[in-house]
């Protein structure tokens, strides 16, 4: 028995946008902007002697961090944003139609998963403050079918990666769902 066209899918993709793409349309660089508030936010934690690193949020108005570095990080998010949900619904058309965006959640604004006193902590710091990583939830109709739920699941992953291999230093679909 096929699955018929037109069946709902939900989907969560975690994505890392090139850098080049993202230069293409502001000035800063997102690495850079990365290093920065890492090197910032790690004095002011050991400072304070935190076992912790705050989300990005906490520091916003706080004269901790430079405030111009903190729009501009804000900026590069936002216009990830934006490119990002634009560019799917650019490249992911001929696979779904109906795309709705549930949710995108740019990773600076996430509590950071290191602690001060790890390895290499700074580093990781940096590539978490990095903005260019991001997670999107969103909803479509397939276009196409296969004959079981397998098969469709196997092959919207398949194409879907197939679609964001040239915007997407990282494009992993962290969850999928029929419904």
């Amino acid at each position: 028995m096929s699955i018929a066209d037109g069946r709902k899918v939900a989907l969560s993709i975690d994505l890392k946008i090139m850098h080049s793409i993202i230069e293409e349309h502001i000035a800063a660089s997102p690495y850079v902007v990365g290093v920065e508030l890492a090197r910032q936010i790690d004095r002011y934690v050991r400072e304070q002697k935190l076992g912790y690193y705050p989300a990005l949020d906490y520091f916003h108005g706080r004269n901790i961090v430079d405030s111009d570095l903190y729009n501009t990080a804000e900026s590069i998010a936002w216009l990830l944003e934006n490119l990002t949900q634009q560019t799917l619904r650019t490249h992911l058309r001929p696979l779904l139609s109906d795309l709705l965006f549930d949710s995108t959640q740019v990773h600076i604004f996430i509590l950071p998963h290191v602690r001060p006193a790890q390895n290499n902590a700074i580093h990781s710091l940096t590539t978490h403050l990095t903005p260019d990583h991001l997670r999107v939830s969103l909803k479509g109709m397939l276009k196409f079918n296969e004959n079981d739920e397998r098969s469709l699941i196997d092959k919207t992953v398949y194409e879907i990666n197939n679609a964001l291999d040239k915007f997407f230093s990282l494009h992993d679909i962290s969850g999928i769902k029929l419904i």
